[in-house]
């Protein structure tokens, strides 16, 4: 009865005579622990054809990248052959991905024996930050495949195709079904225009600024143009302006996007070299002002840090990029002139503004789609609610249908019952009342950056 080898050293020296392990050579590169799905994919696509046999390997500290020397040492640091370990990833697919801790392939091309170690890793130094490393071990005969299967596997890295055209964050984060990953795939609903409830004016600079822009990039890059944008939505808390990156995401399909908020902006490097491997896509700032503020303003030489790096992210493209800049902010006259004020950075500005009579109708049409409304009442609430945000109008949308629900009406609003809620809303005549209600008087507009 054969005894299986317990120990990667025994593996990897039956499978390339222990005679020759000191004349090894290895070859490594380091990737983010986002792309494992697309470096694990292209790898076993590589290997399939040399029949390769696969171990898993016992990974003691998750602060150590396993490595082939590691695996060759004697004694105590000697790796133990274990079970394949395999995680569900969350890729935005019906089905999760299985990712592997780590795994060994032992195979032979043209006779030579090779082996590969993929593992993963936590760089302490780098803010906890998780890297997938993957070494080949060769003789001399081998370094041209060795040549060819790195430059396959960095183009697997450079392109993902299973996170292409979705749209995501680094949130590392678990549902109910135990699933975790590094990277957060959001499963945003599609939107249409009609969704939108914006004036035509705002609509127009949208579409002529972004859809109009992406339909004539390719010949735009035939003129010698950038095909890098930059766009700046400012305006009021609750306006729509995180639904507007949501319709243009949504009708730029083949567009992967980014969505970076302030909370996460020490991984700016990061989105940045994902954002240009996922080419063409749209990088979403939000509340750009915490991290874009005027330097006048700024409080800690850490704050001008990150606004050096964005600036220095956005001026280190190629003109021939084809990525979208979307920033957004409530308060645009806090922005570094240095980043508002200069195309190429921002080359459009465009106000998200509180919504008119008109638009508030429509958004109560919207929202409200699946109530029946009495004669007048849409009327009535549009007119009675200047100053109001779109957000807030979905909401008096909700209550209206909750009123009606208490009543035993099953979904009809009356004109009393529009009455009722607005009245109730503005019986505190205090600024903060106002505020909350979400009814207060319309701020004073704000001039746009200087390059609107």
């Amino acid at each position: 009865m054969d005894v299986k080898p317990t120990l990667a050293r025994q593996v990897i020296g039956e499978h390339f005579g222990e005679s020759v392990l000191a004349d090894l050579i290895t070859s490594r590169r380091q990737f983010a622990a986002q792309l494992l799905p697309d470096l694990q994919t292209a790898l076993i696509s590589e290997v399939f054809q040399f029949q390769a046999a696969v171990y898993g390997i016992h990974q003691e500290h998750q602060f150590l990248a396993l490595d082939i020397s590691r695996l060759l040492a004697g004694g105590t640091r000697s790796a133990e052959v274990a079970p394949l370990q395999f995680q569900d990833i969350d890729v935005g697919e019906d089905e999760p991905f299985a990712g592997l801790n780590n795994g060994l392939w032992l195979f032979r091309v043209h006779e030579q024996p090779i082996a590969v170690l993929l593992s993963k890793w936590t760089d302490p130094g780098s803010k906890a930050q998780k890297f997938v490393q993957i070494e080949i071990a060769h003789l001399e005969a081998s370094s041209e495949f060795k040549r060819q299967l790195l430059w396959r596997l960095a183009q697997a890295g450079e392109t993902s195709k299973l996170y292409r055209g979705k749209t995501l964050s680094f949130e590392s984060g678990s549902d109910y079904s135990g699933m975790r990953s590094d990277m957060l795939v959001h499963r945003l609903p599609p939107l249409s225009k009609d969704e939108v409830i914006l004036d035509e004016r705002t609509l127009r600079r949208v579409d002529r600024h972004v859809f109009e822009f992406d339909a004539h990039r390719e010949d735009l890059r035939r003129f010698g143009q950038s095909t890098r944008k930059g766009i700046l939505l400012y305006g009021p808390p609750g306006t729509g302006k995180t639904h507007l990156v949501r319709y243009i995401s949504s009708n730029l399909p083949n567009h992967t996007t980014l969505l970076l908020t302030a909370e996460q902006v020490s991984n700016l490097t990061a989105y940045f070299a994902l954002a240009r491997a996922l080419q063409p896509s749209i990088l979403v700032l939000e509340d750009v002002d915490l991290v874009g503020r005027s330097r006048e303003s700024m409080r800690s030489p850490g704050t001008e840090i990150l606004l050096n790096r964005l600036l220095n992210e956005m001026d280190g493209l190629k003109p021939d990029a084809d990525m979208l800049f979307i920033l957004t902010t409530n308060r645009p006259e806090d922005i570094e002139p240095a980043l508002a004020s200069r195309p190429g950075r921002i080359d459009a500005a465009i106000e998200v503004a509180l919504p008119d009579e008109r638009c508030r109708a429509r958004l109560i049409e919207l929202y409200g789609r699946a109530l029946s409304f009495e004669e007048g009442a849409v009327d009535d609430a549009a007119q009675r609610t200047e100053g109001a945000s779109a957000a807030f109008m979905k909401e008096l949308v909700r209550r209206l249908a909750q009123r009606s629900l208490a009543a035993g009406r099953d979904g009809t609003v009356s004109r009393d019952d529009v009455t009722a809620l607005i009245d109730e809303g503005l019986e505190d005549d205090a600024e903060i009342g106002s505020r909350l209600s979400g009814m207060g008087a319309a701020p004073r507009r704000r001039a746009a950056p200087p390059n609107c």
